[in-house]
Formats: C-alpha cells, structure tokens, sequence
C-alpha cells in the first residue's frame, strides 16, 4: 500500500473527457469471429520500453503494497485509420482490429468514443477465445461518450465492430492500451490470474472469520482504476436513506477525474467457500465522477455512473465519524487482487501519524490476528465492533509472518476538516443536514427482497441421492453408466414473474478436470423443454458436496407461467471408468400426476418414471427464487438538501436565472465549479428574499459539465449545469 504521488489539479481541464459506460452486458451473443480474416489481419502493434516494464516489474515484487500492474499508452485507432472492414453474413459491416503488445500477460482499452447505433454491437476477445467481453450495444452509450473494458487475457486483443454502414463519422475509436506485465486475467482455469496471488495467511470472506461480516462483504468492491492501478473501495450508506452509488477509497488509488471515469468496479469477487477456487469476476460497472478528495487525509469519493443491479448483491454500509476508538476491528479487502479476504484485529487501533500527511489523521493496526494486507488492499474499510466503517486503508507495513502497522484514514477526521462540497465527507454522508455523526449500513433492495417467492418442488421433505448397483456406475440424478448427463424439472409460476435465481441443491461432487462444467437453462414449452430462455454456466469445482449452487443469469429473466429448469454436465475428457462425478438430491418416489423431473437420454426426453435405474414418479430438488418487480428507487439527483433556488435554463445559455426559494437576510453565495472542484464563477447574491429572481452571467463557460453550489448561512444546496 505503498502512497503513490498525488496528481496536481490544473486549469486546463477542459482537455478531460468525463465518460463512462456500464459494464453490464445487456443481450446474448457471440463474435462472428471470422477466421478467414483473423488469420490474415495485421496488428497495431504497440512498443513500450522494456526497461520501464522491468522496473515496474521489479517493484511489484519487491515493493510492500505496490499495485501498479500494467503500462499504458495513448492511442487513436478507429474504423477510419485502421483495421479493415468486411461485410458480414447478417448485411452489417464489421469492423476488425488486432492490437498487439509483445509479452503483455493482458491487455485492457479504454474507448475515447463509444456512441453505439441501436443495433450495433461491439465484442473484445483475445486469439484463443479466453476472454470474451460483450456484447456491448447502444445501451452501454454515455453522454460523454467513453468506454473502459475489463482485461482480455494474452497479448493480442482482437475489436469486432458490428456497424449498421461505414461512414466517416467516428463513434467508435481507442483512446488507451495498458499492457499489463503482471497477469491479472486469465484462461481457462481460473477466471482471474490474479486468483491467488495474495500471500498464504490471507484469509477467505467466507471462512468462518467472515461468517459475521456476509452483510457488509457486498459493499466492498475491487478496482481496476484507470487501467494500471488495483485498488479496494466500499459502498456508504446516506441519512436520506437514497440509493446513491457512492464508493470511498484511497486518494493514492483513483487519483483524478479521469482515473475515475475510466475505472473498473467489480462486486463479488470472492471465491465461493472457504478455501475454495477462483470466483466470478462478470459483476462489474465503468466510470464514475468524482464528487469528493483530499490528499492529506488521503481519500477518495466517487459516484458510480449506475447504481449497481440486485444480482451485484449491493450493501451501503454504515460507517461512525465519532472519534471513538473501536475496541476490535476488521477490513475486507482484495489484496493484491485476489478474491475477498478479511483480516482481524481483536485489540483497539491507537491514533497515529502516516508519512507526512495529515497529523494524527489515522487508525494504526499495531498487529493483525488473523491475515494481512497488500497493495490491492488500499481504501479498503476498517469496520469496528457495530460493523460501521470507521476508516480506509492508506499504506502500511504489514506482510504474512510480520502483520503490523497498517494506517487507515480516519473518517472523522475527513468527514468535515474541509469546509465545502468537494474536501470533506460529511455533506455526502449526511445530504438530510441531520447533525449525524454515525449511521448503521443498510440493503438498497431489502424491501423488494421481502416480496420474493421461493419455489421447491421437494418442499421439506427429506432428500436422497440414489447411487447405481455395481457393476453400474454413477447416480441416477447425475453422471452414469446409462450415459445421462442432462436433467430438467419443471416449474409453474403466476402470470408475470421473474427469475433471479436457481439453488441447486448437491449431493455429491467430483470432478475430472478443472474445466468440468455444469449448465444450467431456463427453457419454455409445456410437455418439454424447448426453447432457451437464458444460460449459464459454472465449473464442477465450484461445487461441493451438501451445499447449495447458485446460478443467476446477470439480469432477472421474464417467466411464463409454465418452465423447465435445464442443467447438463460437460465433462473435457472422458473418464476411462465411469465415476461418481455429480449428482442432485431428490425427493422421495411421488405420484405419477405429480411427477416433475425429466432426464433426457439419447433420443428425448423422458419423465423420471421412464428412468432405466430408477423408474419413480419424483422431484428434483432445487429451488428458484421469483419475484413480481425489480424496481428499486434509484435517486438521480445530487444528495443535498432542499433547493434554495429553482435555475433556468439548463442547459445553460449566456445568463443563468435563479429564482430564491429559501433564504434569509444574509444573503446567498454562490459558486460554479467542474468536476474537479476547480471554481470558474463565484459570489453573493444580495436581497435574496423569496420569489427574488437573479441573474449570472455563465457566457465565459466552455462547454461541460458544471455544479452550481449555493450556501447560506444555515443552509446549502448543489445542482448539476450542463453548458452544450
């Protein structure tokens, strides 16, 4: 965690594109991948200096804390100046470009335009088809037009632009290249190389040192900040209660506008158990503004451009700006990015002085219990006893063997040792004006949780798993000798649901290969599957025995009132004996009406009662968890008090209008600055009594984006300006 230098703020802000996209995925697909013109496609090939990669290199491993993973590099590379373009089967014209970078472990781009069509689709994939990233469509657009990408794993990376016609209008161009000299994507086995890479005292989120922390796990995120950096951050929590994506990390990990803008925040990184393999890393959201800073106390707050889904598992946690000395604490964090872990601390923190920033301005860890930090850990929470969140890791010592003197932001330090909007904490922490100095973590969708429906057609009965009579072999709800590997059962639902969930309860587990996979399909029709409503996949070893599997399908999926759960078993290599690889509890022998379980053999499928083991009328036993409505309340507007003025127009012409709604004799100062809290205009509206109405002349703003930051003597107020 070691402090990186901090970017000085100039004037000449301008030049900044303040962009951002959403990371979802909104549709299915997959590239054309078009071999024919992949073989013969020439690189951009980009050159950076080997000394300067070795260097970075070096201080990665030798450097406590270091997070510093790839190099980066200006580019322009667009369908006008390079690539080539074909026509493809469907009618569009595709655009293919190859980047290469010799030895990157990954390479990672960042779009300076991304203003998709409506039926246009971009994919980003490596050679080898490891890493495949879309389709990105219109609906990942951003008015300020940018774009930043997860790693794709290699050291080429192929774009494959489905344009609706070639035109000399740029909507689409790479504005970066990171090589990244680390690894921190990977193939086929682990779904991120850095899956790991964290030193061996680290400890799991959900080993049993985390079973008391599930709730405020989902508010840690992992970055991927500006393309180079790793980094941790958290979720916070409001006195309005609104559903605001505010994330607060270390100053030294997003430095500037722009680092935020073009970062990468993944939600639920964790491996699934205890001790267990890599997690999913396909729950992540781009771009942000950065709302709030400060160097000396060394902090960071941004606002999300999206407010993350409910299949993030989003928490906003609580968080105490009392000075009050925790008598334990934890952090979760991701060091040196691998998946979640939590480090313990069952002793008080003492106050203590980091390098030379703020003077007693942080919580020293003298040493911790259990696990560690790293670099990748930095802005994470350090949580006290009531699982408030009391600071964020700046840098430290500690190492396995040596855990000790971490130092953490304080928050009630940060929270208002600046005055105005942009230095301190507390006007975001506390937009209701309440006074409050703490406030408990909350689940933004923990209303809409209330109403879901969770469906079993086991119900309580008592489960089995039925194993072949030797010399069969297998069971007969997973892989056997009869050769079965697909399985359904069926469900019906009321007229408008919609899927978020499927728990497959497991009976046993094993596996060949790591690239052992199960798939799971929500597929319609009334006697038997048919059509596939949605898919997804997961690996054998992500399963363990007496444990439920979880599948989503990264957005909530439109039922009818009669389904089928599909699952089948991939296996990448035949076992030379048939084995006991994987199986499903099920019920006990039912009726034949009420038979809901099919398999399917080599012809069709078949009710369970035609099984050729086992000839019973049953259930499988797994769960989906349903719901009428999805929608949650998601707060657009800047956290801040009632209005003192109503503004017109906006977007801004030459004069800005301001009519008082609430003031008092001592007038009204006002301030427009850009996102980097640079101030352009400022002053004092005088005789501000209710219903006055004011002008400011706004004609000397370039064109941006802009707050409007009124203040009073009792009051304050923030609005967003937009000058075309």
């Amino acid at each position: 965690m070691t402090l990186a230098v901090k970017w000085i703020f100039v004037s000449l802000i301008c030049s900044i594109s303040f962009s951002g996209f959403s990371q979802i995925v909104y549709k299915e697909g997959e590239p054309d991948a078009d071999r024919s013109v992949l073989t013969h496609l020439q690189p951009e090939v980009i050159l950076f200096d080997e000394s300067i990669i070795d260097s970075l290199e070096n201080a990665f491993y030798q450097t406590p804390g270091e997070s510093t993973f790839a190099v980066k590099r200006k580019v322009t590379f667009n369908p006008v100046n390079s690539g080539v373009i074909v026509k493809s089967k469907n009618g569009y014209n595709v655009w293919y470009l190859k980047i290469r970078s010799d030895n990157a472990r990954s390479l990672n781009l960042i779009f300076s335009k991304f203003i998709l069509s409506e039926g246009e689709e971009l994919y980003i994939y490596d050679t080898d088809f490891l890493s495949v990233r879309g389709p990105y469509t219109h609906r990942n657009n951003k008015k300020h037009g940018g774009l930043a990408t997860m790693p794709v794993h290699g050291d080429d990376i192929v774009l494959e632009y489905h344009m609706r016609e070639r035109t000399q209008d740029i909507r689409l161009e790479v504005g970066q290249v990171a090589h990244d000299f680390i690894g921190i994507t990977g193939g086929s086995i682990s779904k991120d190389i850095y899956f790991g890479n964290s030193q061996a005292c680290n400890v799991d989120i959900n080993c049993e040192s985390g079973s008391d922390w599930q709730k405020e796990k989902n508010s840690v995120v992992r970055l991927i900040a500006g393309g180079t950096e790793l980094g941790s951050g958290f979720l916070i929590n409001n006195t309005r209660g609104e559903n605001i994506p505010l994330v607060l990390t270390a100053n030294h990990v997003i430095r500037e506008p722009e680092n935020a803008i073009n970062s990468i925040y993944i939600f639920r990184y964790e491996s699934p158990f205890c001790d267990g393999p890599d997690g999913m890393v396909d729950y992540s959201l781009s771009g942000a503004e950065m709302v709030a800073e400060d160097f000396d106390t060394d902090f960071t707050l941004v606002r999300l451009d999206d407010f993350p889904p409910l299949i993030y598992k989003p928490y906003m946690a609580g968080w105490d700006a009392r000075a009050n000395i925790p008598a334990k604490t934890v952090t979760i964090h991701h060091p040196s990015g691998d998946v979640k872990k939590i480090s313990t601390d069952n002793n008080p923190p003492v106050i203590a002085t980091f390098q030379n920033l703020y003077e007693d301005g942080f919580w020293k860890v003298l040493q911790w219990d259990e696990g560690t930090t790293e670099g990748g850990s930095s802005g994470s929470p350090l949580f006290d006893q009531y699982h408030r969140a009391v600071g964020y890791l700046t840098g430290g010592e500690a190492v396995c063997g040596n855990s000790v003197n971490d130092y953490f932001g304080r928050i009630d330090i940060a929270y208002d040792l600046n005055s105005g909007i942009y230095n301190s904490l507390e006007p975001w922490f506390d937009p209701a004006n309440t006074g409050a100095r703490f406030l408990d973590g909350r689940d933004p969708y923990e209303e809409i949780k209330s109403d879901f429906d969770t469906v079993n057609n086991c119900g309580t009965s008592e489960r089995f798993i039925t194993e072949y009579d030797l010399p069969a072999t297998g069971y007969t709800t997973g892989f056997n000798s009869d050769s079965i590997i697909m399985y359904a059962e069926k469900y019906t639902v009321e007229s408008g649901k919609q899927l978020t969930e499927v728990i497959m309860e497991i009976g046993d587990t094993r596996f060949i290969n790591s690239t052992d996979s199960i798939s799971v399909y929500i597929m319609s029709d009334l006697d038997e599957p048919e059509s596939v409503l949605a898919r997804r996949s997961l690996y054998m070893r992500e399963a363990r025995d007496s444990i439920n599997l979880v599948f989503d399908f990264y957005a909530p999926v439109p039922l009818p009132e009669e389904f089928f759960v599909v699952w089948q078993l991939w296996y990448s290599e035949q076992a030379s004996v048939e084995q006991q690889q994987l199986a499903v509890f099920h019920s006990s022998p039912v009726s034949l009406s009420q038979n809901t379980a099919f398999f399917k053999d080599q012809l069709s499928w078949r009710p369970f009662y035609e099984h050729p083991f086992m000839a019973d009328p049953l259930s499988l036993c797994l769960s989906i968890v349903t719901t009428d409505s999805l929608l949650v309340n998601i707060d657009d507007n800047i956290p801040f008090n009632a209005a003192l003025a109503s503004i017109y127009p906006n977007p801004l012409s030459n004069i800005l209008y301001l009519k008082i709604l609430d003031s008092n004799s001592t007038g009204i100062r006002y301030s427009v600055i850009n996102y980097s809290g640079i101030s352009f205009l400022q002053g004092n509206l005088r005789n501000t009594f209710n219903g006055s109405v004011h002008e400011i002349d706004v004609s000397c703003l370039p064109a941006g984006v802009y707050f409007l930051v009124l203040d009073n003597a009792s009051s304050y107020s923030v609005k967003k300006l937009i000058k075309n």
